[in-house]
């Protein structure tokens, strides 16, 4: 799989099996999709029901794989892929049907690839992309945007032993931070291999007391706009108030990040970043499914780290699977055990 790719007709086969796996799954639910059921709903009544596919979380990887776009561009607009913060049209399954009609089905199924949302009614998979608060906000752009440049712009502000010095005293200052009721605590500073979504969500809460002082006021501006949008879009209720803010935060962040590019020290020559050009649609996404924080990917991420991480930790890491597997085995028995015996 490794050594294939990057072969151009491996992705090409990898995409179409997705999307014709997909549509082979979901197939037994186009029934419902046309024919009208009657439900009862909670208030007693009964109404004629057609369902549809609701919203898809994922990490922007699989994203570009189900709307077939080039790695780079968004998902859900037109923007071009060097200036993706520009205003935009919606892609839509209407303009792909445009393509249909000016090329041949062969062509686009080759060429390009047609989402498999094409072989179900009022299904369209670039309005079905759902919002990914750990993904796009915090991992995207907190950490492998906003954290990185504040490294680089130390690193090119001052010589190797000054930076030194300061990533230094900036993970004492982290590793010094009081016990706190939901502060978590980080002994060894920002020195993780391996960041877990919680550990990210964390070292959100301290990181601009531990950078102040070395970086200019912009710097902590951005800082204080991006945490204050993440704030908003992760509360279970947002009125129409709040969405104003959510727009407001955002256009003060696209207004201070700028020292990033054209400050003294310019550390990144584009913004065109699709993990964080992805908060310009938030307002609009809320719109549709509403609050983001019940759709963001730390659900299933939770389990990953039950099933997987914390075995992995535990064990020796020879023959490491068997392991693993063992003690998930170990789990669900001491699990059904208890349930057994407090009933």
């Amino acid at each position: 799989m490794k050594e294939h790719a990057s072969d151009a007709t491996f992705c090409k086969f990898h995409r179409q099996l997705f999307h014709s796996s997909l549509a082979a799954i979901l197939s037994s639910l186009k029934p419902a999709m046309t024919t009208p059921k009657v439900v009862k709903f909670s208030d007693s009544h009964f109404c004629h029901v057609i369902y549809s596919l609701g919203p898809y979380i994922v990490d922007y990887e699989e994203q570009a794989l189900l709307t077939c776009i080039v790695r780079g561009w968004c998902p859900r607009c037109q923007a071009l892929r060097g200036n993706l913060d520009e205003d935009a049209l919606d892609c839509s399954r209407a303009f792909t049907e445009v393509l249909f009609e000016e090329s041949t089905l062969n062509l686009m199924w080759d060429k390009y690839g047609i989402p498999f949302t094409n072989n179900f009614p009022r299904t369209d998979i670039y309005h079905l992309i759902a919002p990914d608060i750990l993904h796009q906000l915090i991992k995207g752009c907190f950490k492998d945007h906003l954290v990185d440049w504040v490294t680089a712009y130390i690193q090119k502000k001052h010589s190797k032993r000054e930076a030194d010095q300061i990533m230094d005293d900036i993970n004492r200052r982290i590793a010094a931070v009081a016990l706190f009721t939901r502060l978590h605590r980080f002994p060894q500073g920002q020195g993780f291999k391996q960041w877990t979504g919680d550990d990210l969500k964390a070292l959100m809460k301290v990181y601009i007391a531990a950078i102040e002082g070395y970086v200019p006021a912009e710097i902590i501006r951005t800082f204080c706009a991006f945490l204050e949008f993440c704030y908003l879009v992760h509360r279970d209720i947002i009125s129409e108030k709040v969405l104003a803010e959510i727009e407001d935060t955002l256009d003060r962040f696209h207004t201070w990040h700028e020292i990033f590019r054209t400050g003294d020290n310019p550390v990144v020559t584009t913004f065109s970043l699709p993990r964080q050009h992805s908060a310009k649609h938030y307002p609009t996404l809320i719109h549709l499914f509403c609050v983001p924080n019940g759709l963001c990917s730390s659900i299933t991420e939770c389990k990953h780290i039950k099933a997987v991480k914390e075995p992995w930790w535990r064990s020796s890491k020879y023959q490491l699977l068997s392991q693993m597997l063992l003690t998930n085995q170990q789990l669900d028995k001491i699990a059904a055990s208890c349930v057994d015996f407090s009933s």
